[in-house]
């Protein structure tokens, strides 16, 4: 399984004011997008699980998904990890890959 782990951080109220329909409309994407095994939301972090690295991708470059990638910068910034794994991780394992990646943006 394809475990992709994502983190944001808002710059400033405006910043969160934009995020909040941004997420929602991924949140809609996410339900109607094939492949996806499950995903979670903990505060400013996102973990999903894919079937492969494919749907992953094709969830990721399109839809309101990339809108927002393409606009992360008048929200705040972003980091990503992606790999491989046999089983959903913990969040506290999430959170250290995470802790791995620096802030883009």
């Amino acid at each position: 399984m394809v475990i992709t782990a994502t983190q944001i951080k808002i710059k400033s109220i405006f910043g969160f004011i934009r995020f909040i329909p941004r997420i929602r409309n991924i949140k809609t994407q996410l339900s109607k997008v094939e492949g996806l095994l499950f995903v979670e939301f903990n505060g400013f972090r996102t973990l999903t699980g894919w079937e492969s690295v494919e749907a992953m991708k094709l969830f990721r470059s399109n839809g309101h998904h990339l809108n927002a990638m393409k606009n992360v910068k008048h929200i705040g910034k972003s980091k990503s990890v992606t790999w491989e794994a046999e089983s959903k991780p913990s969040w506290s394992d999430v959170k250290e890959k995470l802790s791995e990646i620096k802030f883009n943006g």
